[in-house]
């Protein structure tokens, strides 16, 4: 059908081919990509829709494709996603944890829950070899996090790392950007890992993750680091700041109604600035959106800002299964446009410039290091990750 003049090319794709520079990750482990792509096209009912997203869905990742024609370039997973895994795939998952756990006898559930996470982060990745390797290492990465409940041990977090590392030459390791966090990341850079700062979601953290890296690679350059097999992403998890309680508070105490779409020009103002400090200054990390949200909604008319106002921009976009349905239904008729260029209107600006949360992580240097890991979405998402852990563990007891 793509060959066909019929064929229509995905909001997905569209937005893929408005600069080199953009880049779509898959938010989920390969893994479980069949599996969704079935669930997709189970829940339409016009045949023709069907076979339309069926193709649209195949241009995404194919396996049995070129790799240079894939349009997702990279994945990124978290502690969640991996338990969808087990979840999504659960009679195969619980044979493998079984022979885990038979083949080694001395380890408690929390070692064998590691050892299955690490699995699956090493099947994952292997998934996107052939990218990797016929891109010349440039895309194909898979992100794969330390446990969350160790964001405050800069030790543990490296140990961890090269764990994770050496499952497989493409993995890149997601460190969350506390101040623990960010020495790991300048330590690793200097060792030629790559890494994905995650739970950052403001300016001073991003810095903070710039400077590391740019150090840390410098100092790997001294003393003959390996950097061709490396990569740097920064990520902002945009949605995750803007639903902050603290934000509707701190509005709220100032006569300022925090509309939708107030919120969501908050994430993309910080992105839109962190994107061009690092292009200007020529810092050797991208940037990569995360935990974008679905709105606002105007005029009756349901929009996905955090894509549609990011869309041609020097970035990484990583994307959930549940966005890059609503993306691919919501805009099938709709145009992409390159919108990197477009600013916050001055009115929105100005109400966001006068509440607190805003102006501190739209700053370069507002927010100490020592606070990063005490800002209100570092939380929320560190329990979140930790729970989900836990759940794993929990899951993985229950089949000793």
């Amino acid at each position: 059908m793509d060959k066909n003049k019929n064929y229509k090319p995905s909001s997905m794709e569209k937005l893929n081919s408005l600069s080199p520079d953009i880049e779509l990750w898959w938010d989920s482990n390969p893994l479980i990509y069949e599996k969704w792509c079935n669930d997709f096209l189970n829940s339409i009912e016009d045949k023709d829709l069907k076979d339309l997203i069926s193709f649209q869905l195949k241009k995404l990742w194919d396996q049995e494709s070129d790799p240079k024609d894939w349009v997702f370039k990279g994945v990124t997973t978290n502690p969640p996603l991996t338990k969808a895994v087990f979840d999504n795939l659960k009679d195969e998952w619980t044979k493998i944890i079984q022979e885990i756990i038979k083949d080694n006898p001395r380890m408690d559930y929390t070692q064998v829950t590691w050892e299955a996470y690490k699995e699956a982060c090493k099947r994952g990745a292997s998934l996107y070899m052939p990218l990797f390797e016929k891109s010349g290492y440039k895309y194909g990465y898979v992100s794969a996090q330390v446990d969350p409940r160790i964001s405050v041990d800069t030790k543990e977090m490296v140990r961890q790392a090269l764990e994770l590392k050496v499952l497989q030459p493409n993995i890149m390791v997601k460190i969350p950007t506390t101040k623990a966090g960010v020495l790991a990341i300048y330590i690793l850079t200097a060792l030629g890992v790559p890494t994905n700062a995650t739970l950052c979601y403001t300016l001073p953290q991003i810095m903070a993750v710039a400077e590391a890296v740019k150090q840390g690679k410098a100092l790997g350059e001294k003393y003959g680091t390996d950097y061709s097999k490396w990569r740097s992403v920064i990520t902002i998890m945009i949605g995750r700041f803007e639903d902050a309680k603290i934000f509707e508070e701190q509005a709220k105490e100032r006569g300022i109604e925090l509309t939708e779409e107030m919120k969501r020009w908050a994430g993309i103002a910080i992105t839109k600035k962190a994107c061009k400090i690092l292009a200007k200054r020529d810092y050797p990390s991208k940037m990569l959106v995360a935990s974008s949200r679905v709105g606002p909604k105007v005029n009756g008319t349901q929009y996905i800002w955090h894509i549609e106002k990011l869309a041609g921009c020097n970035l990484v976009y990583t994307m959930n299964p549940e966005l890059i349905k609503a993306f691919m239904m919501l805009y099938m008729d709709r145009p992409i446009e390159d919108k990197c260029e477009e600013s916050v209107p001055n009115e929105i600006m100005e109400k966001l410039l006068m509440i607190p949360y805003f102006a501190e992580a739209y700053g370069e240097t507002t927010i100490a290091l020592e606070d990063f890991e005490k800002l209100e979405p570092t939380i929320t998402t560190y329990t979140q990750f930790s729970k989900a852990v836990i759940d794993l563990e929990n899951y993985v007891r229950s089949l000793f």
